[in-house]
């Protein structure tokens, strides 16, 4: 069916008027064989003055509709010798009292009208015509006009047209786009429920007129939209040169009605080029920046605010191999400037830093970092406190998430402790559902693949995975982290394959977990931080000292290195033959090899090993030959969360 309706306007420039005249009920239509036809009748067009604008919805080849009552629905395929107002279909009859009627057919309730296309200046060739009658008593012969639908028991849905009539600047000959914006989702997408925060129409073709004008053309729903008094508007046109930007501001509530044109007339005046940089956006929740290059990348830092948050998502995958330089987006005090960074599912490729504060990403990752890959990463430190991520993944009342992240790449220190896949120290952090294949070289102590330790400050981390390999100068290493110190910090249904190399105090997930303390047996057995490691899997391909000297030294762990014996431990596994290598001087006594443990907590401590230091947590052998997604299976994680079709489980 071509498209049209009737005409109206919204506000001081919206107004509405009616759609439809009286339509005379045709004659019921004749059965063929086991088929049946059946008629239908378009609204009459709007001829009063000034209302009509040329419009009138026709029938067209092709058209259907569906008739269903109950549980029976049938599609009518409109037959040869149709007018242009009066059509006859043909299909299999329905059973029932009360019916829905639908054009065009079931298209019609799965219609989307955020984002359409206009040829040419004023066209309406683009406009589609839906309609629903509901509850009516007949459907052999019926009229898309609310009078018939009132008269046989039910009501009509028919979608509307909003009509913009836009002056542009004189500067300007042809339009690519016009879009009208809400702070929050406000239009209907469709003719159901769904709300979205824009319309857009793509303009092909689009000369200007002589007066500088074009005229823009939007099919709206079927359900009637209510812009509340003080809602602003944006209306925005892309020309081939510029965008232009203009609000407007509601003073009352409006209608946009259904089944009428509603014409909206933005002005002439107020027409300002946006300073937004990016390809779209305002930095609010519902409108963030969309970035699509890196040039765009390196504005972030300028639209950062202290106090307040800024939103930026990830419109393309980003290479930043012409970006040196870096200056993390965060990383000086307070560390108040909140973001919410959104990678949409893209990969930022070839990100380097090696800043002297924090060189990272982020620097100190103040809000949310979520659906993103960062491949190919380089980190160069000097200093303590850095990852790929941060410095710091969140740091006192700055709280961090960081929810489904990749990181691939290389963070290489020189000098300093907290180095970390992520962060070099993790402080009021949620990890989750986040993976790091990262080569950590450090000199300095605490280092871990996801985070160097925790400082402090409650970190909780879950389903994640670490692999790629880790080589320290000093101590306190683990496959997920270095040293977890926090008060009811927790590590639940992560595993590791990184090889860690480092003096002593390693484990495959944790280096050290005594609440920041000395692993000596005072501390080991009197700290009670709280913490919980919970059903994680030591999967990692070497456990490694490269302490010279024979001395007997603290522990290390095929799990933990050295734990509180009275942290919650429950059903951690580590590889049956996996390759452990203790310091000569602990190697030498033999007190100190993988053991298998049972659950503890605080009502039931650890059991240490036999060694003056030996507070090493083990949990239990897999059995020979099993694969980590089988023992991951087998001690409960989510087949929700993970694919266990490969011998690793991979995040889904």
């Amino acid at each position: 069916m071509k498209k049209y309706t009737y005409l109206a306007a919204l506000l001081a420039g919206l107004s509405v008027l009616s759609c439809s005249k009286d339509v005379k009920e045709l004659p019921a239509p004749q059965e063929e064989a086991d088929l049946v036809t059946i008629r239908a009748v378009l609204p009459d067009d709007d001829t009063r003055a000034g209302a009509h604008n040329g419009f009138s919805w026709y029938w067209s080849s092709g058209d259907k509709i569906t008739v269903t009552s109950g549980e029976d629905s049938q599609v009518y395929t409109i037959k040869e010798g149709f007018s242009s107002k009066i059509a006859e279909f043909v299909g299999k009859a329905v059973e029932g009292e009360t019916f829905t009627i639908l054009f065009p057919a079931d298209k019609a309730t799965t219609a989307d009208w955020s984002k359409q296309t206009q040829n040419g200046n004023g066209s309406v060739d683009h406009l589609q015509y839906a309609a629903s009658l509901e509850g009516v008593d007949d459907y052999m012969s019926f009229a898309f006009s609310p009078e018939w639908a009132g008269e046989h028991g039910g009501t009509l849905k028919q979608t509307g047209v909003m009509k913009m009539v836009i002056a542009v600047p004189e500067t300007e000959t042809k339009v690519t786009r016009v879009t009208l914006g809400a702070e929050t989702p406000l239009f209907y997408k469709g003719n159901d429920d769904a709300l979205v925060n824009k319309l857009e129409l793509e303009m092909t073709d689009t000369e200007v007129d002589a007066d500088h004008t074009v005229t823009a053309w939007f099919t709206t729903s079927w359900n009637e939209l209510v812009v509340p008094s003080g809602t602003v508007l944006t209306v925005s046109v892309k020309t081939e040169n510029n965008t232009f930007e203009k609000e407007v501001v509601f003073s009352k509530e409006s209608t946009l009605m259904s089944g009428k044109v509603n014409t909206f007339v933005p002005g002439s005046a107020g027409w300002a080029v946006p300073t937004n940089r990016y390809a779209s956006g305002k930095g609010t929740e519902t409108s963030p920046w969309v970035i699509v290059n890196a040039e765009q990348m390196t504005y972030i830092q300028d639209d950062l605010k202290e106090g307040e948050i800024r939103y930026f998502k990830l419109g393309a995958d980003i290479d930043m191999k012409d970006v040196s330089g870096w200056t993390p987006l965060n990383a000086a005090a307070p560390y108040q400037k909140q973001i919410d960074f959104d990678g949409d599912g893209h990969t930022i490729s070839n990100f380097s830093c090696s800043a002297a504060s924090y060189p990272s990403f982020f620097g100190v990752l103040y809000g949310k970092c979520h659906n993103v890959k960062f491949v190919n990463a380089v980190i160069n430190a000097s200093t303590k406190g850095c990852g790929v991520l941060g410095g710091y993944g969140g740091t006192t009342g700055l709280p961090c998430v960081v929810d489904k992240v990749h990181v691939q790449g290389t963070v290489t220190s020189s000098a300093g402790n907290n180095v970390g896949g992520f962060f070099g120290t993790a402080r009021e952090c949620t990890i989750t559902n986040s993976s790091a294949d990262v080569t950590i070289t450090s000199s300095g102590q605490m280092t871990g693949g996801l985070f160097g330790g925790d400082a402090g400050l409650g970190v909780q981390v879950s389903n994640c995975w670490t692999a790629g390999s880790l080589v320290s100068g000093a101590s306190i290493c683990g496959g997920i982290c270095g040293d977890l110190t926090a008060t009811g910090s927790s590590i639940i249904n992560c595993y590791s394959t990184m090889s860690v190399t480092t003096q002593y105090l390693f484990g495959g997930i944790i280096g050290r977990a005594v609440a920041g303390q000395k692993a000596n047996a005072a501390n080991c057995e009197s700290q009670t931080p709280g913490n919980r490691i919970e059903k994680c899997i030591a999967w990692n391909t070497l456990l490694k000292s490269n302490n010279a000297d024979t001395s007997e030294h603290y522990s290390s762990g095929t799990v933990i290195g050295a734990t509180a014996t009275h942290n919650t431990l429950i059903g951690c596994v580590r590889k049956a033959d996996i390759d452990f290598q203790d310091c000569p001087g602990n190697a030498a006594l033999g007190t100190y090899l993988p053991f298998d443990q049972e659950d503890a907590n605080a009502e039931t401590p650890m059991v240490k090993g036999a060694g003056t230091y030996a507070y090493s947590y083990h949990g239990k052998a897999a059995a020979a030959g099993e694969t980590v997604s089988q023992v991951a299976q087998r001690i409960g994680w989510s087949a929700e969360v993970w694919d266990f079709s490969g011998e690793l489980p991979k995040l889904k």
